[in-house]
């Protein structure tokens, strides 16, 4: 890991929200890019796709992506969100998995495998993704009100 990627992680923690939230973005570009230009233009095209609705079409640019760049973490990362949408919540979970294997700290991955585990009421698990997506990024509020909803509903 880069030490500006450790600077951005660490930045997440920051009491400042400005701080955060520019860590936010430029993490998220950092990953967008990971790959290169051209795969780049092809994550946008499918994200685009996805945006209008046009699932399969966007699953076809996500999977082809995945086949030409197979350590573009962001390509299964929109594969993962792509399934959440279709309600295929189980895939969708094995697509964050092969996210963090490339990224263990994306907290995207781990909201998002999270979210689907809570739809599976898998909420033990689901409990452990927002604890962890929390430790990356402690103020972002949507993991503790799943941490709050998975603990409710354990008891």
């Amino acid at each position: 890991m880069t030490s500006k990627i450790q600077k951005l992680l660490s930045d997440l923690k920051n009491t400042d929200s400005a701080t955060r939230n520019h860590a936010t973005h430029e993490l998220w570009q950092i990953w967008y890019r990971d790959a290169g230009k051209l795969a780049e233009h092809e994550l946008d095209q499918g994200t685009r796709l996805m945006g209008e609705n046009l699932l399969d079409e966007a699953g076809k640019v996500f999977r082809s992506l995945i086949k030409n760049y197979p350590d573009f973490a962001e390509a299964y990362n929109k594969l993962a969100t792509l399934l959440f949408m279709k309600g295929d919540y189980s895939e969708s979970v094995f697509e964050c998995e092969r996210t963090l294997k490339l990224n263990p700290h994306h907290f995207g991955a781990l909201n998002g495998m999270g979210m689907c585990l809570f739809q599976l009421a898998r909420y033990d698990e689901a409990l452990t993704c927002f604890q962890k997506a929390l430790e990356i990024q402690p103020y972002a509020d949507i993991n503790r009100e799943y941490l709050a909803r998975c603990r409710g509903l354990l008891n």
